[in-house]
């Protein structure tokens, strides 16, 4: 139920003749930006404008969080179209290059295994690509200058949509006290989204000294700039994993097939010791590209997980999502109902396995996971327990508008809302497509309390009081319907523990912004007693 991260960005521009004269731009220099969420600043960006005869180029060294990237985009400089971009992003789970190319029409955007095309409106053919940071960004004041545009399509690479956008009227914008009093502002709002960006530039240079998302509590602010251009260095490298307990178990890659053909790649972890054959459970990660080991930021969940129940005594499968890690199947394209299906297979193939008793497999399903596991237990008797790790309360899109309306200020919260259940409908519909729209319209009214009331086995159902992204104020709803026909229903909640079941301090800000950052930037273990809780429920159900 979580999702973060860097949003590419794709701005259309509205048509226009190309100047006589080059267009005015920010000069030749380095730029250092901060980025601030919420009064805290959570990440840094380094720029540096170049030019040679024909070209302008923007170079980036930036880190939002524990994600650190170098970009390069070019520009025409007769135009400010953008010609070429490329990145290097430092993720936690291994560096990962993007590369856009430009054709009439159109943009294609490649990472690994995946290649995206977005197209241009026809009255809007002008491109420039924004990977949601800040160097990117830099050029458009002056581009719609330069264009005299007044509305563009803001399409979003990851999503695969596109929005219309337009530039607004000042209404009554409130200067921040580090903008000079001489400095012009843009106003742009992004359509059905909500969002309001205000650009603070320099009238006579177009250098943007600030970039406010009010809706986000978001701000870029220039702190420094030097007429130097200075050259770029790689990303820095992100937090390291802690290590693991000393396993005493072995590890073994393992690959199966879902229904429909697709290769599932994991890994399975046998005990050294204890009654054979072995209870076994079924990892189910949450939304998202989980890899087996449902890595965010520092933090393998399922890693921690699997190792601490192969010490117990209990034979593990995790695996890499459809799409994702060295699984088969496309991630942009993927379903609910292959998702279920995938879980099916993951469980059969469980089963199978010469150490495991087939009548002592368990399914533990994590955020999303624990919306799919019920599911499956339901239509599959033979299912030994479920263990439900911060699982939704609510349908998916409930959360999805709770989670938007956070941290919109009280003032913006009827207009967004309205905004934010028009994107829902487009969805719903099928009006908006592109990757990751199948998943969110096949998931997106699916009420988990349904399902639930459905299941027979055994189920413990485990919560984090700080959880900002699955609220426990809303789980008393899933445990009734839970306990509506089934007399073995175990609940907890653990005080003080975040949506990845790690403790959040005291004193520290419970927003979802706070918690991404902790969840991308502090490695952190599981909190014992959930570990301890889940071991011991294990033994009262499956013994050893």
């Amino acid at each position: 139920m979580r999702r973060l991260a860097l949003l590419s960005l794709v701005l259309l521009a509205g048509t226009a003749a190309a100047p006589s004269s080059l267009p005015v731009r920010p000069p030749n220099g380095t730029y250092v930006y901060e980025i601030v969420v919420g009064g805290s600043t959570l990440g840094k960006s380094t720029i540096v404008i170049g030019s040679v005869p024909g070209t302008i180029t923007v170079r980036e060294n930036a880190r939002l969080l524990n994600v650190n990237a170098t970009a390069a985009t070019q520009y025409d400089a007769a135009t400010l179209a953008e010609t070429a971009y490329s990145a290097d992003f430092n993720l936690p789970q291994g560096p990962q290059h993007t590369t856009v190319t430009f054709e009439p029409g159109a943009v294609n955007v490649r990472v690994p295994g995946q290649s995206v095309d977005i197209k241009a409106d026809p009255s809007a053919p002008l491109e420039i690509v924004s990977d949601n940071l800040v160097g990117t960004n830099l050029l458009i004041p002056a581009l719609l200058h330069a264009t005299g545009a007044e509305a563009f399509t803001l399409a979003v690479l990851s999503g695969g949509k596109a929005i219309e956008a337009h530039v607004v009227a000042k209404v009554s914008e409130k200067r921040p006290v580090f903008v000079p009093a001489t400095d012009a502002d843009l106003v742009v709002d992004i359509g059905a989204s909500g969002l309001r960006e205000i650009y603070w530039y320099d009238p006579g240079t177009y250098l943007v000294r600030a970039i406010e998302i009010p809706a986000q509590s978001a701000e870029f602010r220039l702190t420094s700039s030097s007429p130097t251009v200075t050259q770029i260095g790689t990303p820095a490298p992100v937090a390291t994993m802690l290590p693991t307990p000393q396993p005493h178990f072995r590890s073994e890659d393992v690959a199966f097939r879902s229904s429909d053909g697709t290769r599932l790649a994991g890994t399975v972890t046998i005990p050294n010791a204890g009654r054979r054959p072995f209870a076994a459970v079924v990892l189910v990660a949450g939304s998202g590209p989980e890899t087996r080991n449902e890595a965010v930021g520092p933090n393998p969940v399922f890693l921690q997980l699997s190792n601490a129940l192969s010490n117990a005594g209990y034979l593990v499968l995790r695996y890499d999502k459809r799409g994702i890690g060295e699984s088969g199947g496309s991630a942009s394209t993927t379903t609910r109902r292959q998702l279920l299906e995938d879980v099916e297979a993951a469980y059969a193939f469980a089963r199978k396995q010469p150490e495991v008793d087939p009548k002592r497999v368990y399914l533990l399903g994590h955020s999303e996971g624990g919306e799919l596991v019920p599911t499956v237990a339901a239509r599959e008797p033979g299912v030994a327990g479920i263990i439900l790790m911060a699982p939704p309360a609510l349908p998916l899109w409930r959360i999805s508008l709770e989670q938007t309306l956070e941290s919109v200020p009280p003032k913006e919260r009827a207009r967004t809302r309205r905004r934010e259940l028009q994107a829902l409908a487009a969805i719903r519909s099928g009006e908006r497509t592109g990757a990751g729209m199948a998943w969110y319209r096949s998931s997106m009214d699916v009420d988990p309390a349904a399902d639930i009331a459905r299941v027979r086995c055994p189920m413990l159902i485990l919560e984090g009081s700080a959880d900002v992204q699955v609220l426990p104020k809303d789980l008393p709803r899933l445990v009734k319907a839970a306990r509506s026909a089934n007399h073995h229903v175990a609940v907890r909640l653990f005080s003080d523990d975040n949506h990845l079941f790690m403790h959040v301090p005291a004193g520290e800000p419970r927003t979802p912004m706070a918690a991404l950052h902790q969840y991308l930037t502090v490695p952190g273990r599981i909190d014992p007693r959930v570990l301890e809780t889940i071991v011991a429920w294990l033994g009262r159900h499956a013994g050893k």
